[in-house]
């Protein structure tokens, strides 16, 4: 239902043209005259609300809680302003908290301070403040470097969740089951930390992997792309490999110092901290049923190695496959396909295949069981560059203005992924000397070597 709008500082006249059920109930108020034509039509054109419950004298407070028991939204300016410019001071004031932490201040000094002017903070506060900081020309890499002891700053502070949904305890909920996985690294890490052969616990922890994976592919770029809030996918996600490759390289080197682990596990407990205290409640507050709907049909997409399987939601509506048709053929000038022939080809080739029209637009992904990247459903119709971690972003803009420029036709790449050696290319389309787009295929070929 439209909500209607009353603005105090607006002609009494205007209003009631508005709304004309506003004349009588301006006039139980004490408008008495606002039933005569000729005051309407003059000092009505001029007087605004709140002036005339000044000259009145009628107390403004009664007006609005009137109004708004009629279904009214009642607008200060006057407040509204005053409230943007404390919003500001605060912003500010956070901001400052963060700098002195970057600029390698005491922490316990730091959140002293922050103590006596906060007694609680939002994440959307929080992600406001680095997201500003970036923007002011603080460079990303100190932002990501310094993001474990950003959040330290709000431990044992009240962070409002403004959403007042309990999404993470519903059962099955996209939110749910992140949470589940979150208790589940938490366990992993304590593993790691107690046990003798820390080595193999290690190699466990890393299926944290596919919980990053998702926040990857399904959260960081629909903030990004339809919020623009670039906080989350700027730095979380940074963190995010970084943790990630610094587990790897202890797992794989099997070398590590005991300083190293420590530091790493603790950025993995920070983590856990930063996302349920402050990217779940931003989420909350912004996703809709259907973005968290789409979320939960592609969570799979991505492993469950961390709680085995995907607990069913009950509000979950699997979207309608749409049917092959054998209507009409595909006029190629070496013969001609169905559609559904095609598809099937695509679903068939051992390679993963990936469309990226000339605006860098996300058009196609072939389907297939096992993939060595994943996709989701909601990377369709998205830049390119959102579904990439910020650090490689100018490497793939480059790539593709290369290839819109033509000095290469293509890039090829030997990449080991879980032990498997893996061959990518990104080869350029052209249609009569234009570029048209980019294609990547994926192809395990370790088979092939061995």
């Amino acid at each position: 239902m439209h909500m209607k709008t009353i603005n105090l500082d607006l002609p009494v006249a205007k209003l009631v043209e508005q709304y004309a059920e506003l004349k009588p109930i301006l006039k139980d108020l004490g408008f008495t005259e606002i039933v005569n034509p000729v005051a309407l039509s003059t000092v009505g054109n001029i007087v605004s609300l709140k002036k005339g419950a000044q000259i009145k004298t009628i107390d403004l407070k009664s007006i609005v809680k009137r109004l708004e028991d009629e279904g009214f939204e009642v607008v200060d300016p006057a407040k509204h302003e005053e409230k943007e410019e404390a919003k500001e001071d605060r912003l500010e004031l956070l901001k400052s908290y963060i700098q002195r932490l970057s600029q390698g201040e005491d922490l316990d000094e730091v959140r002293k301070d922050f103590v006596e002017n906060f007694q609680n903070v939002s994440s959307n506060e929080i992600v406001e403040a680095e997201q500003s900081l970036i923007l002011g020309g603080v460079p990303l890499e100190k932002v990501q470097k310094l993001c474990d002891i950003h959040s330290a700053l709000f431990h044992d502070q009240d962070i409002v969740d403004g959403s007042g949904k309990e999404l993470e305890h519903e059962v099955g909920h996209p939110l749910y089951i992140l949470a589940l996985e979150n208790k589940k690294i938490g366990e992993l890490v304590k593993c790691v930390r107690e046990s003798e052969d820390k080595l193999s616990a290690v190699e466990k922890l890393l299926a944290l992997r596919s919980h990053y994976g998702k926040k990857a592919g399904l959260i960081y770029p629909l903030l990004k792309t339809k919020y623009k809030i670039n906080g989350p996918s700027d730095v979380m996600w940074g963190v995010d490999d970084e943790i990630r490759q610094s587990l790897s390289h202890i797992a794989k080197t099997k070398t590590y110092t005991e300083e190293e682990l420590m530091a790493v596990l603790n950025r993995v407990e920070e983590m856990i901290y930063k996302e349920e205290n402050i990217l779940f409640p931003l989420l909350k507050d912004h996703f809709t049923d259907e973005e968290w709907n789409k979320i939960y049909g592609d969570l799979a997409e991505y492993g469950l190695d961390l709680i085995g399987e995907c607990p069913d939601w009950k509000d979950y509506v699997p979207e309608k496959e749409t049917a092959d048709s054998d209507a009409g053929k595909l006029q190629f000038e070496t013969g001609s396909l169905t559609a559904k022939e095609a598809v099937q080809i695509f679903r068939t080739l051992d390679a993963e295949l990936t469309f990226i029209d000339k605006e860098d637009i996300v058009r196609y992904y072939s389907e297939g069981d096992d993939k060595i990247f994943p996709r989701p459903k909601s990377c369709l119709g998205r830049d390119v560059a959102s579904c990439h971690p910020p650090k490689i972003v100018p490497i793939v803009k480059n790539l593709l203005d290369d290839f819109k420029n033509k000095k290469r036709d293509r890039l090829v790449m030997c990449r080991k992924i879980k032990n498997r050696d893996i061959l990518v290319k990104y080869l350029a389309v052209y249609d009569d000397g234009d570029y048209i787009g980019t294609l990547e295929t994926v192809e395990d070929i370790s088979d092939y070597k061995n």
